[in-house]
């Protein structure tokens, strides 16, 4: 797959624009309709830079224990590109199954769209939880900033399940 400077382009002007008008964004992505290839793409995206973010706070921790990073950033590198998006299509499938129950009509691939969207539009926070924790460690600014991670990801992902059921 070639990516373009267009499509790439397209995809930070979406980022951006998940943050200020995060229903349009999904509406946007609806209708271009949900596909399995954009879908992995946008979940492997979110995890090379999750792994990129974790720079920072690992080279902290080579520092401090005085132990090689590479190490360090190799068992990150498993967990964030290998293990990371198995988990995320095991959390999909469960929330997938729990919505079925309740009699939703929304579809996996419509699913994965709104939750891996979330991963890769939320990820810029990431990079700054990533920098305060390699700067201060993980105290309270580490933990503000990681909350603040988590609640812009399920704003988005409250977003995207109201946009699919409008």
């Amino acid at each position: 797959m070639v990516i373009t400077a267009q499509k790439l382009m397209s995809v930070v002007i979406n980022i951006s624009k998940t943050y200020y008008k995060p229903n349009q964004t999904y509406s946007k992505l609806f209708a271009a309709g949900a596909s399995e290839k954009e879908n992995l793409a946008y979940l492997v995206g979110g995890c090379v830079i999750s792994f990129v973010a974790q720079w920072p706070a690992q080279s902290r921790q080579a520092f401090i224990n005085q132990q090689p990073v590479d190490e360090l950033m190799g068992a990150i590198l498993l967990s964030n590109l290998f293990l990371l998006p198995l988990i995320f299509y095991l959390v999909s499938a469960i929330i997938f199954i729990f919505a079925k129950t309740f009699n939703s009509n929304i579809l996996g691939v419509e699913l994965r769209l709104i939750i891996f969207w979330s991963y890769f539009a939320a990820t810029p926070i990431l990079l700054l939880v990533g920098l305060v924790e390699g700067f201060f460690g993980k105290n309270y600014q580490y933990y503000t900033v990681a909350g603040l991670w988590l609640s812009v990801f399920l704003a988005f992902v409250y977003s995207g399940f109201r946009v699919r059921s409008k």
